[in-house]
């Protein structure tokens, strides 16, 4: 469905040469959630511009449902863009239109009669849970409120592809929430292909089928979402799912709360998917007959099943009861890690 081939994006003036992508190569699969996530200046926005030619690229070729956009007439690529909408972190409304003109302003553009512009546009405003605020101005809505203006402006032109540029980091996270789900009913009911660019770990586990993580310019690490959270391989992946997933205070600082005899140890359960649904601590006291206290859990739903881990202090555990314990669980999929020991 879209394939980027060999896509570098410098900027130059008198003093410097500034590569923002750097020779990224990418293959996006129709009806796909691609997320793609980096720290500030990973060059993620620059990237998402390319996928429309909002920016040009200074070599490479983006191909989306088989055209090479770069190769399209000024003509041509105007109408390929109705099909590869994009909604911004900013909103990027008219503050002087309502909410209902808005909506039909690409609609206006691509000149639409009036009539039929005028229905589609309230059919749109409709599904995006607006309904009785058509007259509103952007000033009068909150910030989920303008997204979802945003996103049905996109809708317009029944786009292939939807495009997101952070798109939800202006929100509080119960709004956040409302936004992913509707793109996710969206993605559902009209098979598009969307593309999040985010630095947030939430929208990614939340919605995502695959992820791209990016650094300095360059895809670092790409996987399917599940893989991605069991087994990152790249430091920066590390870091963004540790962060995601970390306890609510320093292992340290939980060690001191706890009193570790010789024959004690503190782990960490990290799992995935069907694990979670094991009840694991009744198994470790039951088949080991180890005493067992929970210190924290942290468990988080993703698009694909649910994530998260288990802090336990395992007492009066030898270490040959413990490595078989730890054979037994990674045969249930499920990490277990060290903390601390007696």
């Amino acid at each position: 469905m879209i394939e980027l081939k060999n896509i570098v994006k410098r900027y130059e003036s008198k003093s410097q040469t500034v590569t923002a992508v750097d020779d990224i190569d990418l293959n996006i699969d129709k009806g796909t959630i691609f997320g793609i996530i980096g720290f500030s200046g990973a060059g993620k926005s620059t990237l998402i511009r390319l996928f429309n030619y909002l920016e040009t690229p200074t070599s490479g070729e983006v191909i989306i449902g088989g055209e090479n956009i770069g190769q399209l007439s000024k003509r041509a690529l105007r109408h390929k863009r109705q099909k590869v909408s994009m909604i911004f972190q900013h909103f990027n409304l008219l503050w002087s239109r309502t909410v209902l003109d808005n909506v039909l302003f690409p609609l206006e553009i691509a000149g639409v009669p009036k009539k039929e512009a005028k229905t589609k546009a309230l059919e749109l405003i409709e599904r995006v849970g607006l309904k009785g605020r058509e007259k509103a101005y952007p000033s009068e809505l909150s910030g989920g409120q303008k997204q979802r203006v945003g996103i049905a402006r996109a809708l317009t032109n029944d786009p292939e592809v939807l495009l997101c540029d952070e798109a939800t980091s202006a929100l509080d996270p119960q709004t956040t929430d409302e936004i992913l789900d509707l793109l996710l009913q969206l993605k559902k009911e009209q098979n598009l292909t969307i593309i999040i660019i985010t630095h947030e770990m939430h929208v990614i586990r939340r919605i995502c089928d695959e992820v791209a993580v990016m650094e300095r310019g360059r895809i670092i690490e790409q996987a399917e979402i599940t893989e991605f959270f069991e087994n990152p391989k790249h430091s920066v992946s590390r870091r963004f799912v540790q962060e995601d997933l970390k306890p609510s205070a320093e292992y340290e600082d939980i060690s001191e709360l706890v009193e570790i005899n010789a024959s004690d140890k503190l782990v960490k359960l990290n799992f995935s998917g069907e694990a979670t649904t094991q009840p694991i601590v009744s198994y470790i006291t039951r088949t080991h007959h180890v005493a067992v206290n929970i210190l924290e859990a942290n468990i988080k739903h993703s698009k694909k099943g649910i994530i998260g881990f288990i802090l336990l202090h395992l007492q009066n555990v030898s270490e040959h009861e413990f490595e078989q314990l730890t054979l037994e669980l990674a045969e249930k999929k499920i990490e277990v890690e060290v903390i601390s020991h007696g």
